[in-house]
């Protein structure tokens, strides 16, 4: 029987209350990752291949692509960071057990939040220690080698406020913006944002909308009823 590829799945928990989680899974022929968030696999999912042509797909079609960035340190590539502030912990049920390795980091309710930081090691890496242990306090998520002996992907945790920025959000379809709308009223609405740090490296961000988005997402209905603004 073939063996499963090798992966490792992640998030946090409050209160007894854990995050979707995110897997990072190997390529079984290729050294190449497939990262996915738990109940968005069959939606979304990202890519980093052995050729340093990565990418995300949302419903089978490419959406945002970039190149491997250049090694942080020699030996070292910051390819993803995964960012989970405490208050996407809503979820009761079991996480997924199709990890060879399972963390949930337990926070309390009123902390920073979480970044995760995956990082690709190339042979010879010290297995020892782990980017960022010493430098910045981060803590071991868990280790999975790449296929053909290409080294590992580690992930790390750390904790931190999030660093200002800016957004461009795509403007969603009607269709989207009612689904919105659903969810908000019932306080189910998250999602992921995607960004970027000035180093190359991809950011996603988890977060929850409270039900005054509801509100928000019904001017935004309208405002794609009527049309572009003038001007």
């Amino acid at each position: 029987m073939t063996q499963p590829s090798p992966a490792l799945r992640f998030g946090i928990e409050v209160d007894g209350r854990r995050s979707y989680t995110w897997r990072v899974r190997s390529g079984a022929q290729h050294p190449e990752l497939f990262v996915e968030r738990e109940n968005l696999a069959d939606v979304t999912h990202l890519s980093l291949h052995a050729s340093g042509k990565w990418h995300r797909k949302a419903h089978n079609r490419k959406v945002y692509n970039w190149v491997r960035p250049a090694e942080f340190t020699p030996g070292y590539t910051h390819a993803l960071a995964i960012v989970q502030p405490v208050v996407v912990a809503t979820i009761t049920l079991p996480a997924p057990a199709d990890a060879q390795v399972l963390k949930l980091l337990k926070l309390p309710d009123d902390t920073e939040p979480m970044h995760f930081d995956l990082w690709i090691e190339r042979p010879g890496a010290n297995l020892q220690s782990w980017p960022g242990q010493r430098a910045m306090g981060t803590a071991l998520v868990g280790r999975i080698p790449l296929a053909d002996g290409a080294g590992f992907c580690c992930v790390v945790s750390r904790q931190g406020p999030i660093a200002p920025g800016s957004i461009t959000l795509p403007k969603p379809s009607e269709e989207e913006i009612a689904r919105m709308l659903d969810a908000a009223a019932e306080n189910r609405l998250d999602g992921t944002m995607v960004g970027g740090l000035h180093d190359g490296t991809v950011v996603l961000m988890d977060g929850r909308f409270d039900p005054d988005s509801a509100r928000v997402l019904g001017l935004m209905a309208a405002a794609h009823r009527a049309g572009p603004p003038i001007g």
